[in-house]
This record gives structure tokens, sequence and C-alpha cells, in this order.
């Protein structure tokens, strides 16, 4: 039976192979009749006041094959379509045979929302993190060697969500992490799942019944 990660990085690539073409002729689309490029858009939204955002941030990995999950929180300023965040990230384990891994990192973060509405979300993420990785790994002769290495770890994906209620939402997405240091083991797919919650609707809600 194929290792769950081997697995992961197949349906990673299905998903994300058509997904980048689609965005690649309908990028080509615009381009040809509007003239437009993508720099374009980041010249136009980055002209607006953006609005802070902050929150929790975590996906779900696997490393030497077992099954992880990533923390993190970030904060930053969001144009609306399109977003750039800070946060900070980690994640430690052990293996069955009694590796360690500690991993801790700071990611800068870019976000573009390539289709919206008032249910639907599409969007892609861009990371370049730096860090460090504290491994300790079982040697030929029983005994345990300490690693420290520097981690800079590139990371992309796609997340999708849809509003089910008008407070409450689904998501899900998928992504690859690869790192630019070898021998920290931090290379992998990524996936994500969770609940969204909508705080501008809670908080128009509240204001309408403040009123009453």
């Amino acid at each position: 039976m194929a290792p769950i990660n081997t697995i992961c990085s197949i349906l990673l690539r299905k998903l994300l192979v058509p997904f980048g073409l689609i965005a690649l002729l309908h990028t080509n689309e615009l381009q040809a009749q509007n003239k437009w490029s993508l720099s374009d858009s980041f010249r136009i939204y980055t002209q607006l006041k953006p609005e802070f955002s902050a929150g929790l941030d975590s996906r779900h990995s696997y490393i030497t094959g077992t099954a992880i999950n990533i923390f993190g929180a970030r904060a930053g300023a969001d144009y609306k379509k399109l977003a750039f965040y800070g946060g900070l990230y980690g994640t430690a384990f052990q293996d069955e045979r009694s590796n360690s891994y500690h991993y801790f990192y700071l990611s800068g973060q870019t976000e573009y929302r390539w289709f919206k509405t008032y249910k639907w979300l599409l969007l892609q993420t861009v990371q370049l993190g730096v860090g460090s990785a504290d491994l300790k790994l079982l040697q030929p002769n029983g005994e345990h060697k300490f690693v420290s290495n520097l981690i800079i770890p590139i990371e992309t994906g796609v997340l999708s969500s849809y509003r089910v209620w008008k407070y409450v939402g689904v998501s899900a997405g998928v992504g690859a992490r690869f790192s630019l240091i070898p021998g920290t083991f931090f290379s992998s797919s990524y996936y994500t799942f969770g609940v969204v919650f909508y705080p501008d609707e809670i908080m128009k809600t509240y204001e309408k019944l403040s009123h009453k």
C-alpha cells in the first residue's frame, strides 16, 4: 500500500495542476480582452485603505510519514482582493522510532482572491518563511544525534470556502511546502479544513439589534 504522504502528493498534483491551468487561461483571456495584468490588480488594490485582519492559521501535513498539525497565528493588512500577513508557525512531534522534530518559523504571506461572491470564495496563498528545525535522530549505533538547522520554507496553496449560513461557513484547501534547506525533512503536501465565521455579518446584526 502506498504511503499516505505519496497519496496526498498525487492528489495535490491532480488538484493544483488543473487549477493552475484554469487560472492561467483566465488571466491570459483577461489580458487579451482588457490589457489587464496581475500587477495592475496589485497596484489598484494596494491604493485602497486596508483593513486590519488577524486570526489563527493551521494546516494538516505529513513529515517522514507521520501525520502532524502545524499551528500558527497571523496578522496583517486586507485590501479585499488581496491581503498581506506576517505570522508565527510551529509544530513538534515524535515518530515511531523516537526521532523528535521541532519546527518554528516566521512567515510572510500574500493572499490573492481569484473569485468571491456572497456564498463562495476561492483564493491562493504564497508564503516565504525563515526559522529553525531542531531534530533528534536515531543513528545506526542506537544513539540519538541532535541537529539544529535553518529552515526556509516556501508554501503555496488554494483554499475555497462556502457560506452555509449568514454567520457561518465551511472551508477546505490543499497546498505544498518546499524546504530550501536539505536535511530538514520539512517539504510536504498539506491540507486544511474548518469552520469559517463572518464577523462583519455578526457586527451588522448586533448593531441592528442594539438600535431597536
